[in-house]
């Protein structure tokens, strides 16, 4: 689910930020300081292994996990997203809504964007919006059934939520290492599992 404070609209966040990326650094640039404050003794690898221990204790203070759903809201909700397969499967959503590859189906609502091998050119910030009305709006149930439950606990404000996501993993299937575009998604991030009792990790290996 994402949402971007103080904006109606998530292009304007987009317009806003491209505009401000055309700025020019000043003269005393952020990489010209770091150059200049980094230890001359330390090795490469050094300097690579603090990078890594600096990344990794951000990634751990940014992360907050929770119980919110019993498990007879579970059961309604599991219900609800199975519901969404079954439209999906008949062809009852817009093009742009329903996103299906190997072992996964993503369901788009209210927004959603290119990623990976849709887009011409690779690389962060390349991600896109599709026009309004692309994809089909957030189901009536994910309001009353997840965002108001997260509101209810202040986990966020009231009118955070624009857009939200189910992926859908097949057995074998699971979510990979990736970075939710900082250009589209304003922190935080929320993200909830069901149909299993595995916990998203971070940092590993497979």
């Amino acid at each position: 689910m994402a949402a971007a404070s103080g904006y109606t609209d998530l292009r304007e966040k987009l317009t806003a930020t491209a505009a401000a990326a055309t700025e020019p650094y000043p003269m005393s640039g952020t990489k010209r300081k770091y150059q200049e404050d980094s230890d001359p003794e330390r090795s490469d690898y050094e300097e690579q292994q603090l990078q890594k221990e600096e990344e990794a204790r951000k990634v751990k203070s940014g992360i907050r996990q929770m119980r919110l759903f019993s498990q007879d809201e579970c059961a309604k909700i599991e219900a609800r997203i199975d519901e969404v397969v079954s439209r999906a499967e008949k062809g009852l959503y817009n093009e742009h809504t329903v996103d299906r590859a190997p072992l996964r189906n993503k369901y788009f609502f209210s927004e959603g964007y290119t990623y990976g091998a849709q887009l011409q050119k690779r690389g962060p910030g390349q991600e896109r919006l599709y026009p309004p009305g692309d994809v089909d709006e957030i189901p009536e149930w994910v309001h009353q059934l997840v965002i108001q439950k997260l509101v209810e606990h202040r986990v966020i404000p009231e009118g955070f939520v624009n857009s939200a996501v189910i992926n859908d993993y097949q057995p074998g299937g699971c979510i990979v290492s990736h970075v939710d575009p900082i250009h589209i998604f304003e922190r935080p991030n929320l993200s909830v599992s069901f149909f299993s009792d595995s916990a998203l990790c971070f940092g590993c290996k497979f």
